[in-house]
């Protein structure tokens, strides 16, 4: 009668350390630098909640705002575009949800634009009156 093979158990990660700690070898993230948050798949804008919507819009708003203080005009053309690209990424590092840059988006974007930067100029116009 022959005798049975007795294998290992290979299921278990191999640790190694390169001079900076303990580092799985089967864990890629482990051997990251650096760890970004984890960013879900793509979404259309229309399909966002309600209080995403909300914090999109107020996020837009503020980024606005502060295009329209440093150089009191409207974003139009390659400025909207970095504007809108900005704001992309500031709300995929900040809810984790990357937004698609369709023309849905982009509409919306410049109808909030125009109308956040009409507010503040009626609010300077009743301030000087």
């Amino acid at each position: 009668m022959a005798k049975k093979k007795k294998y290992k158990n290979t299921d278990l990660p191999v640790v190694m350390d390169y001079g900076i700690g303990c580092i799985s070898v089967y864990d890629p993230i482990a051997m990251m630098p650096y760890s970004d948050p984890p960013i879900t798949e793509q979404t259309r804008f229309k399909k966002l909640g309600k209080e995403m919507k909300a914090e999109f819009k107020w996020l837009a708003a503020s980024l606005t705002m502060e295009y329209w203080n440093e150089n009191r005009q409207i974003p139009f053309g390659e400025e909207m575009s970095k504007l809108r690209t900005r704001l992309l990424r500031m709300f995929a590092e900040e809810y984790s949800i990357l937004l698609k840059d369709d023309t849905e988006l982009k509409n919306y974007l410049l109808t909030l634009v125009i109308s956040t930067i009409n507010k503040q100029l009626k609010s300077e116009k009743e301030k000087q009156t």
